[in-house]
């Protein structure tokens, strides 16, 4: 899966999510809200290139040129240093203002973005390694 970037990965995992049809909750999801992280759910929209993500705020629209896209790895964390699109700013003003960083991460073909709050940093292991929590069990 290394030889993949983020967006290819999510355009082939979207079009596997509408040939099937299927609208259940992620692993992911679940576990998130297991955690209590608070997030948002987009869906790629191919004809417009951008992720449309629903939430209480109304409808957001992110480009998928935006830079936090761009990157060989299927999981990015967005803190305030690397926050060269002021996502993570935006976001904080807009949605929770408590926001220390954002997961942008997918799963069954959807891109979630991940509210991380102070005290909330060490969830991210066991969403970013799925698998260790497989082999404690």
């Amino acid at each position: 899966m290394a030889e993949t970037d983020f967006l290819s990965f999510l355009v082939d995992e979207t079009l596997k999510l509408h040939k099937s049809g299927g609208d259940n909750l992620s692993c992911l999801e679940l576990k998130l809200c297991d955690y209590g992280l608070s997030f948002l759910k987009g869906e790629f929209i191919p004809q417009t290139q951008m992720l449309r993500f629903i939430s209480t705020l109304g409808i957001i629209d992110i480009p998928v040129n935006w830079s936090i896209f761009d990157t060989q790895s299927l999981d990015h964390v967005v803190t305030a240093k690397n926050d060269h699109d002021y996502l993570l700013e935006i976001l904080r003003k807009s949605w929770l203002p408590t926001l220390e960083q954002l997961l942008i991460t997918h799963a069954d073909g959807f891109c979630y973005i991940v509210g991380v709050r102070a005290g909330e940093e060490y969830h991210l292991h066991d969403v970013l390694n799925p698998q260790e929590m497989l082999r404690a069990a």
